[in-house]
């Protein structure tokens, strides 16, 4: 979907600036034509300008007649002198008859020697010396166009610089940005992962850096989760030699008691071996709980399916409630379970709820009623379930595998796990969010 701020892509923004710069160099080369048209027409269309020009052609054309000893017919070299002098146009009467028009073409050279001369030409000639005689020598020229030509070319070549330089301020914003993405990315490369990109605007560019700002945000919540199991894992390796050390120390030691006692005597062998048993089994049920919770980290994501409340709370929650009131616990339930459906894996719940009465077997007080609530509002599903703790009991676990057992699944699962200890009474929380169907 596209970004809501997006408004223009890097096309449309290079489009709209093109398209600005020409009109701006556009408007620019029509305003310096106009100016330089009425500066060239007002100081080079004057009559006084274009016979003094005239003259001086007048004068060059009699050089060149007389270096070449040209005779009023040579017609072929009066036409090489006006393409070599360009801009001009040259007519040459004798005798007051036409001998050559350079406007002529070869059909109209029929007329030289026949035309007669004009009042007009009459007027604007000027008398030169040929080798045959004296003739009159009439040059019109065009001697503002070179002037136009050439204010022509310089404003093109400035519209276009002007158009050019446009452009370039234009892009120079996303170059430079571009740029400094370039050194960013070389910052991260370095393995600067705490930098944090520049995101600027919202064309492609800025996509490209939220894209790469984004991965490296990723790419640290990663690192970070990694740490964190590599440091949760540290830790329950210290703690699971720690407990493990304890009952093997004591198994160890009733061994080598039973194994010092004479056989057949009246000894306490019996004893040392059903004490060596109970720290056998002990250390059996933490490899069992450590294996289940490193098993976890093995397991892909499991599938979630939407289920109803009541039929799979009820039958998961009646099994594990009969076998507590047949170890003689008393469990009050409390509240009613909702008519709405949650998001769980069915056998990682079954888990939960395994892990959950194993604690309450191993460490509550049978003595004291555990109670078992449910509440639930329009968001959220909750079980909340609270027993004494028997402060018998000299064989309870310290490392929490199973309450991190019930974490971790809970979490697999989109929801949450909670607990707390408060006057010798233990409290939990599992919390679901309602699924609407």
């Amino acid at each position: 979907m596209a970004h809501p701020h997006r408004k223009y892509t890097l096309a449309k923004k290079l489009a709209l600036l093109i398209l600005a710069a020409a009109i701006v160099s556009g408007i620019v080369f029509l305003t310096l034509q106009k100016i330089t048209n009425d500066l060239i027409d007002g100081y080079l269309s004057s009559d006084e300008y274009y016979d003094q020009e005239s003259a001086k052609y007048i004068q060059k054309f009699s050089r060149y007649v007389s270096e070449n000893e040209l005779s009023s017919t040579d017609r072929k070299a009066f036409g090489e002198w006006v393409k070599k002098e360009n801009y001009i146009n040259l007519t040459i009467f004798k005798d007051e008859v036409l001998q050559y028009d350079s406007i002529y073409s070869a059909a109209d050279e029929s007329a030289y020697g026949k035309e007669r001369m004009t009042q007009y030409a009459e007027q604007h000639s000027y008398p030169v010396q040929f080798s045959d005689g004296e003739g009159r020598v009439m040059v019109d020229g065009f001697y503002s166009s070179r002037y136009h030509d050439l204010a022509f070319t310089l404003e093109l070549l400035g519209a276009t610089l002007i158009f050019l330089l446009i452009v370039l301020l234009g892009i120079r914003k996303s170059l430079r940005y571009l740029q400094t993405i370039h050194q960013e990315i070389h910052i991260l490369e370095g393995g600067e992962l705490d930098y944090e990109m520049t995101v600027k605007g919202h064309d492609e560019l800025a996509m490209i850096a939220k894209s790469i700002e984004d991965l490296r945000k990723a790419f640290l919540d990663k690192l970070q989760a990694i740490d964190e199991l590599q440091e949760e894992s540290r830790s329950l390796v210290t703690e699971m030699s720690h407990d493990m050390r304890t009952p093997l120390t004591s198994l160890m030691m009733n061994l080598e008691f039973a194994k010092k006692e004479e056989a057949g005597a009246d000894t306490c062998k019996d004893q040392y071996i059903a004490s060596a048993y109970e720290k056998a089994l002990q250390l059996k049920n933490l490899s069992d709980n450590l294996f289940a919770y490193f098993l976890l980290d093995k397991e892909h994501e499991p599938e979630l399916e939407t289920v109803a409340v009541k039929e799979v709370i009820y039958d998961l929650l009646s099994d594990q409630v009969a076998i507590l009131q047949q170890e003689t616990f008393k469990v009050h339930l409390l509240g009613e379970l909702p008519d709405s459906y949650i998001n769980v894996n069915v056998e990682e719940l079954g888990r939960v709820f395994d892990n959950l009465m194993s604690n309450i077997l191993k460490y509550a007080d049978p003595k004291k009623d555990i109670n078992l609530t449910f509440l639930s509002d329009q968001e959220i599903f909750e079980i909340h379930i609270s027993n004494a703790i028997n402060e018998t009991n000299d064989s309870q676990e310290s490392t929490g595998l199973g309450e991190r057992s019930i974490k971790r699944m809970m979490s697999r699962m989109h929801g949450q796990f909670e607990r707390m200890e408060k006057n010798g009474v233990y409290y939990i929380v599992l919390r679901f969010w309602h699924i609407k169907i």
